[in-house]
């Protein structure tokens, strides 16, 4: 029987909190550019691993009750990454049933007007894409495309209607309401605090995620499966520390049960084809300027 809260997620979670927590407040009391431009760069691996769990959860891999797991996913993580995860479920879902066609959301809205195809690059078409995503820029592109996509009845998505999710707004207005006491009481540390969780979150975070996404997803292929459209990953610990963590690596058998939560997938599929890590740079860059 499934278990009514997945204890390895949520523990997963709150660690990953307590770190967060923890390099915050110790650069707000050793507050240096030294300090500070290591502590975002460590924030940034940890918001990164908080969303792979937030993509657990997209799939009700945090609870049992899907109230539950809603619930518990956006107070932990959706609210501090500013992400529904009811609305990360729409896109993400639709990817799932769509993979590999041009209704893709990944194909539609994550990449499009980028230099990406699913091609390596040149060294400038690289460079373009990844400084795109690091300046939030190919982010605004696809938010755009995503409202477009969401006004048009026509849509090749075909999501059904936005639905209001009090819980989520309710929690985050609570959390804007602490923010803006803590501003008034002590507004120094409130915006060292603003300056170290939101300029990882839209900066170094969002390349991370986007390597990430390169790196799973293949060139589309007439009558092809999905193994042909997924890439799994044998990553040494840099590489599960930071573009990999909690078993993302395994992306193709996540496309096939995508309800095996991450902490079961290695046993779930023994006999995994991994690409090594160091095959990434060769899978992005494609030797030219």
């Amino acid at each position: 029987m499934t278990p009514a809260v997945h204890k390895p997620t949520l523990i997963a979670i709150l660690i990953e909190l307590a770190v967060c927590v923890a390099v915050v407040l110790a650069t707000l009391t050793y507050w240096h550019w030294y300090t500070v431009v290591p502590a975002m760069l460590l924030l940034a691996t940890r918001q990164h691993a908080l969303f792979i769990l937030f993509h657990d959860a997209v799939h009700y891999n945090v609870a049992r009750s899907k109230r539950l797991n809603d619930a518990i996913t956006n107070l932990l993580i959706g609210v501090p990454q500013l992400v529904p995860v009811q609305l990360y479920r729409r896109l993400h879902l639709a990817h799932h049933a769509r993979l590999g066609t041009v209704a893709d959301p990944e194909r539609l809205l994550l990449y499009r007007d980028q230099p990406w195809r699913y091609r390596p690059l040149g060294l400038f078409a690289l460079s373009r894409q990844l400084l795109g995503d690091l300046l939030l820029l190919n982010n605004l592109r696809t938010l755009v495309h995503f409202r477009r996509e969401l006004r048009d009845p026509k849509s090749l998505l075909a999501l059904s209607p936005a639905k209001t999710w009090p819980e989520y707004y309710l929690t985050a207005l609570a959390g804007l309401v602490a923010f803006v006491a803590w501003c008034v009481l002590d507004p120094t540390s409130a915006g060292h605090f603003a300056l170290l969780w939101f300029v990882p979150l839209f900066t170094l975070t969002q390349a991370i995620q986007k390597i990430r996404s390169f790196a799973e997803h293949g060139p589309m292929v007439p009558g092809s499966d999905d193994s042909e459209l997924t890439y799994s990953w044998r990553p040494g610990l840099f590489g599960r520390l930071t573009l990999w963590p909690y078993h993302i690596n395994y992306h193709r058998e996540h496309h096939v049960q995508p309800r095996i939560p991450w902490y079961e997938l290695p046993r779930s599929f023994p006999d995994s084809r991994l690409r090594p890590g160091r095959a990434l740079l060769r899978l992005l860059w494609n030797g030219r300027a």
